[in-house]
């Protein structure tokens, strides 16, 4: 047996740029051993002709029916059903979430908790398949199949929402408080001397801590703090401005409302003023303190016959009869018994009534402050309202309707140097250095009032002055909070309207 090789060369250029076959071909022949079988072994390259065409119609055939295989596979695992689902189904098959490992293939694998409940939302029976018995399952099934109560976001105010077993809670912040953080409060200082502690009227402390009372007419709200009309009028209100001052109850006073050099004081604007009228003339002012009680300055009694001395309360314009006026006999004078002619030291004075004021939108009483109120809260207030039918200047004529001038209060040391008067404790000064605003006669015994969170609060009384707005000059009021234990001594208990009320 002979083996011939015949290779053609210089045709191949590289391996990477053809393939190279080998083909075997075999032919009978007779040599001088016999017939014998010549093989016949030839290299050459491969072209496309009918036997490359062959393979390529091969493997066709061969893609075609595994992808036929293939699909006959995956209807052999699918369930006969119609074309088209019915409303119903389609609605659930539309809304149910698809599940990452969803398929056949799934089941075949075994439960896995972080797989089933973790990273996907699973059904009970899904995680009773990792759990395999139904105490744990159930238990497992409390803690995770939880509505997100908090998913609508209900806590307001940057509160923190929780979920809990059948509702949710929220988490306030400071300053907030509510199922949805949707009431807001202020913090609630705990000492007098911050904020008042937080005091709508008066503040005490005792016992480690403060504690909050109303002035008369009041009652102490729930808060424990706020102070509530338990009266129709009671003390320090402007019935014919509240519906304004609730609207404005949280805005701070705007510095351009205020009235510099007096104007008219609106009818009802200053119900706590009344005229002090001797025979038919007015001549000193006075505030209201109870129905039967007025408040005034002692240097207006002097040479005066209670006899002939009257009240007038809701007194407007005294050229006018406007329907709103109260005239009331004085049966009593009390002057303070250490009052001092030279120096008007102690300059204040109460005269009892012999029938009760009827209170109404045009008389209502001036609330009476507390000691420490006055000096620590209302001392703090910039301007403060003075009013009268005093004089219009020094020797002008007294005003025909009532007047009122905001004025500021002025530290006792820069009135003696800037007036050289004397100035006791007393007494205060309040008004403007380059004069033009100042109480003036026929003003004297007026009230001097400050607000306080919406109450009017007296504190003091008009008394004297070197002249009336004269430059680097003050007008000089009795401190009423020094003589507080000396009113409530001599007004401790009134008749008032039937009823005998303590003050």
């Amino acid at each position: 047996m002979t083996t011939e090789r015949i290779w053609r060369r210089g045709q191949l250029s590289s391996q990477w740029e053809e393939f190279i076959s080998g083909s075997r071909g075999e032919e009978m022949g007779r040599g001088e051993r016999g017939w014998h079988r010549r093989v016949k072994t030839e290299v050459r390259l491969w072209s496309l002709g009918r036997r490359g065409r062959d393979w390529s119609d091969m493997w066709q055939s061969f893609t075609m029916w595994l992808r036929i295989a293939c699909l006959l596979l995956g209807l052999s695992y699918s369930t006969p059903a119609s074309v088209f689902q019915g409303r119903d189904q389609a609605h659930s098959l539309l809304d149910r979430a698809k599940r990452a490992n969803s398929g056949w293939l799934e089941e075949m694998k075994a439960g896995n908790l972080e797989r089933e409940c973790l990273e996907e939302v699973c059904s009970y029976e899904e995680a009773r398949e990792v759990f395999e018995h139904d105490q744990a399952t159930n238990e497992f099934w409390k803690l995770y199949n939880v509505a997100d109560y908090c998913h609508s976001s209900p806590c307001q105010n940057n509160g923190t929402c929780s979920n809990q077993p059948s509702s949710y809670g929220c988490l306030c912040p400071l300053g907030f408080s509510g199922r949805n953080c949707e009431l807001e409060f202020k913090l609630v200082p705990d000492t007098c001397l911050h904020e008042n502690g937080g005091c709508e009227h008066f503040c005490e402390e005792g016992g480690g801590s403060r504690n909050c009372s109303c002035a008369a007419g009041y009652v102490l709200a729930a808060d424990g703090q706020r102070c509530l009309a338990e009266e129709m009028y009671p003390c320090g209100t402007v019935p014919v401005l509240q519906g304004i001052l609730s609207e404005k109850r949280n805005l701070p006073d705007d510095p351009r409302s205020r009235i510099v050099g007096g104007t008219e004081c609106p009818k009802g604007h200053c119900p706590w003023q009344v005229l002090l009228v001797y025979g038919q003339k007015g001549f000193c002012g006075g505030v209201i303190y109870t129905a039967t009680w007025i408040l005034t300055a002692t240097h207006c009694l002097e040479n005066i016959d209670v006899r002939h001395l009257k009240v007038v309360a809701g007194e407007h314009n005294l050229d006018v009869e406007e329907g709103s006026e109260q005239t009331v006999q004085v049966v009593e004078m009390v002057p303070h018994p250490a009052y001092v002619v030279k120096t008007a030291d102690n300059d204040i004075a109460l005269l009892r009534l012999a029938e009760p004021i009827r209170f109404s939108p045009y008389a209502v009483p001036a609330c009476l402050p507390r000691r420490a109120l006055a000096e620590q809260e209302l001392w703090a207030v910039h301007l403060h309202t003075v009013s009268g039918w005093g004089r219009r200047s020094e020797l002008g004529p007294t005003s025909r309707i009532l007047r009122k001038l905001d004025v500021p209060r002025i530290r006792t040391q820069d009135c003696v140097e800037n007036s050289g008067v004397t100035v006791t404790a007393n007494m205060f000064c309040a008004g403007y250095i380059e004069g033009k605003q100042d109480s003036c006669k026929g003003d004297s015994g007026g009230p001097l009032v400050t607000r306080y969170r919406q109450t009017w609060f007296l504190l003091g009384i008009v008394s004297w002055g070197k002249g009336c707005a004269r430059p680097g000059n003050y007008g000089i009021y009795t401190r009423v909070s020094n003589y507080l234990d000396w009113i409530h001594e001599h007004t401790a208990k009134q008749a008032v309207n039937g009823t005998e009320t303590k003050i």
